[in-house]
């Protein structure tokens, strides 16, 4: 069998751009995806939350920060507008600070009590947990699509 000899121009400047976003970190692919992700989570957990005035419901978002996000009722990581909501999440016992009850009205009678416990009443853990908890979970699912989708877009 004898050796054949062929030559062939590859222009290799389509495939370099293409490719270029791999190198510069997927352009910040993971960012935007995580954030959609995110919002969609967050969504969810809003139609699960208790309405009472709505201010609960209104402040439930995915904030996103260095590494991963988080499902929150903060405006920052350290601020917080609803301080109730978890209390509201996961029950409390609830004991007076100063004397020895709470005190306050009901139906127009005043009710004295040395404590009130309240139900939790989970709207944000569970959607997180749905979300993220395990490789083959939602937020994975979605995430895994979405990259599949992007890297297709960049290519083609």
């Amino acid at each position: 069998m004898m050796p054949v000899k062929f030559e062939a121009d590859l222009d290799s400047k389509h495939l370099e751009n293409k490719l270029r976003i791999f190198s510069s970190g997927l352009g910040n692919i993971f960012n935007e995806l995580l954030k959609s992700v995110g919002d969609e989570m967050a969504d969810e957990a809003r139609s699960r939350a208790p309405v009472r005035t709505g201010r609960l419901r209104n402040a439930i978002k995915f904030l996103p920060f260095d590494g991963g996000g988080a499902l929150t009722t903060r405006k920052t990581l350290n601020k917080s507008n609803v301080w109730y909501a978890r209390m509201v999440e996961s029950g409390a016992n609830i004991k007076p600070k100063k004397g020895k009850y709470l005190t306050f009205k009901i139906n127009g009678e005043w009710k004295k009590v040395s404590s009130v416990q309240t139900r939790p009443n989970p709207f944000g853990k569970e959607v997180f947990n749905e979300y993220w908890n395990g490789t083959n979970s939602k937020g994975y699912q979605e995430l895994s699509k979405a990259l599949e989708q992007k890297i297709n877009e960049e290519i083609s």
